[in-house]
């Protein structure tokens, strides 16, 4: 039979705004192409990058090579098809992929460099019967950062921020990131962190004069406070959505960066009517809140252009709230008894059970969250066991304690190391398949606004 199809064709031309070395650096980097061979697909009067597609399908690879820069197009043919096919990759030449001199993964080559341009993963039935039916692959987390190593970059980010004033802050927010970033690795590569301090110290500039203004307005005026209040209230969904758009629009992972795509009413809803809602019922809806908002930020996050999904319903949320009220319900009966024997055994008891109820529900939350959390065909496992991390908490605790503050550098390496141990992903996918977007440029101001009112935005 006689089918239209469309196939996208580049002309060696650069989209306004953009210039030629741009596109090509990102050619080279996605298609893994050489000097030589990059210049002559620039030069050819007409290259086809893919063939065979569907309208919707070549539409997608247009838009994406645009978004790099390149001035492609979708042309029409007409051909006869005794029966569907797979499409073919696009005839750029291509090299063996091979690392780099400084230690960084190679750029993908053939198939995987075609989808990295801006192609959507294949169907599986068209990846043929081998790349459909391999196992998956668990891949283990890895953290390589060491407590006197970071104890020596934490101090120094304390000592230059008090000789600055805090200017230095956000160089040192920069610094840290991208030390627990570059050591925490995933099949072989490590994630990095792309901020710029310039950016974090405007939105910090900013998010301070509005905490002055606060504090004002409260000490001159329980009304005007009030209102101010009440419009930090209103802002909070605009804090929230800034803040994950410019955290994960700035991490990134083998060249890939992430995304949030959320919308100011979604985290209306999800933040404020759910919580208040929740609030109203006494609590009983709040464990709701709580899945709708985890279900709001792993919706709206990605990877490249391919989205994460939290595939999990409210029922386990429950379940954990179920448990803490069983825990502490029983944990106050057992101080009742014992303060009237031991008022100091009272204390003590009451001290592990705040902690051992603290460490359930990171264990669990961590797990449900984290382990159901899916991108394709491939999915996070998260294992935290409640005895191994409430030693780690009570060590933690403990340094803390006894160093007056000096072992915060070793607790934070142990948590991540300790994070990094119990989590995996399995992956079913191609990871050099999804798709670098173009990132969009998001303010930092969400963000400094969320570290000054304390706003929590972690997934």
């Amino acid at each position: 039979m006689t089918d239209a199809v469309y196939a996208v064709v580049f002309r060696g031309e650069v989209l306004e705004g953009f210039s030629r070395e741009q596109v090509q650096a990102s050619f080279a980097r996605l298609l893994g192409l050489d000097a030589e061979r990059l210049e002559q697909l620039f030069c050819q009067p007409r290259t086809v990058l893919k063939k065979g597609l569907g309208h919707d399908a070549a539409v997608r690879y247009r838009d994406a090579l645009q978004r790099l820069g390149a001035a492609v197009s979708v042309e029409a043919a007409a051909i006869t098809q005794p029966a569907a096919a797979p499409a073919e990759p696009a005839q750029i030449p291509r090299q063996p992929a091979t690392a780099a001199q400084d230690g960084s993964p190679a750029a993908p080559t053939g198939r995987a460099a075609t989808r990295a341009a801006g192609a959507p993963p294949a169907a599986a039935g068209s990846r043929g019967q081998a790349t459909a039916s391999a196992a998956p692959r668990q891949l283990a987390f890895t953290f390589h950062g060491e407590g006197f190593e970071f104890f020596r970059i934490w101090i120094v980010n304390i000592l230059l921020s008090i000789v600055t004033l805090g200017i230095y802050s956000a160089w040192a927010k920069v610094r840290t990131q991208r030390y627990f970033y570059g050591n925490t690795q995933l099949d072989g590569s490590s994630f990095d962190y792309l901020a710029d301090p310039l950016k974090i110290l405007k939105g910090r500039v900013i998010a301070f004069a509005c905490l002055v203004v606060y504090s004002v307005a409260g000490e001159l005026s329980m009304a005007l406070g009030a209102v101010m209040g009440l419009l930090l209230l209103v802002a909070l969904p605009w804090i929230i959505v800034r803040g994950l758009s410019f955290r994960n629009s700035n991490s990134a992972w083998r060249g890939v960066r992430f995304g949030f795509d959320g919308s100011y009413g979604g985290a209306a809803m999800a933040f404020l009517v759910w919580p208040l809602l929740g609030a109203l019922t006494l609590g009983i809806l709040m464990p709701l809140a709580m899945h709708k908002q985890q279900r709001f930020i792993a919706g709206n996050s990605r990877y490249g252009t391919s989205r994460f999904a939290f595939d999990v319903g409210a029922r386990p949320f429950y379940l954990i709230f179920l448990a803490m009220l069983g825990i502490g319900v029983a944990a106050g009966v057992l101080v009742s008894v014992l303060s009237g024997l031991s008022p100091a055994l009272a204390s003590a008891v009451g001290a592990l059970a705040y902690l051992l109820l603290f460490a359930f529900f990171n264990v669990r939350f961590t797990n449900l969250v984290y382990g159901n959390l899916v991108l394709g065909d491939n999915h996070l496992v998260a294992q935290y066991q409640l005895g191994s991390y409430a030693v780690l908490m009570l060590v933690n605790m403990l340094g803390m304690a006894l160093t007056l503050g000096l072992f915060y550098p070793w607790a934070k390496v142990r948590n991540a190391r300790y994070a990094a141990e119990h989590m995996a992903l399995v992956a079913g996918d191609d990871l050099d398949g999804f798709i670098a977007a173009r990132r969009q440029e998001v303010s930092s101001l969400g963000g400094e606004f969320a570290d000054m009112f304390d706003v929590g935005l972690a997934l």
